[in-house]
């Protein structure tokens, strides 16, 4: 290399240095907006994990209550039912 293009050479790595800088400033940019974005995304997931458990709660009382009339009835009639077996037993095989 010739001593005389030394000033250019270094003008142009200076010049491509500054290119570099602000290619690689560029990139953090991006990379604090994706970083921002998935700390985001996380939040959102950790409520909406919340969100369906306390929906899968309140769904499972309100099966809870929809179904307690019905299996109340289903006892007692099975309740009536042995009543009526019973009876049905004294009557077919008195005791005395």
């Amino acid at each position: 290399m010739n001593p005389r293009d030394l000033p250019e050479v270094v003008s142009e790595l200076i010049i491509e240095m500054h290119e570099v800088r602000a290619e690689l400033s560029a990139l953090n940019g991006r990379i604090d907006r994706l970083d921002r974005r998935v700390e985001n995304l996380e939040t959102e997931m950790r409520l909406t994990r919340e969100e369906n458990r306390e929906n899968t709660d309140r769904l499972l009382v309100g099966i809870q209550r929809m179904l307690d009339p019905f299996l109340n009835r289903l006892l007692e009639h099975d309740d009536q039912l042995r009543s009526h077996q019973g009876r049905l037993n004294n009557l077919e095989n008195p005791t005395a």
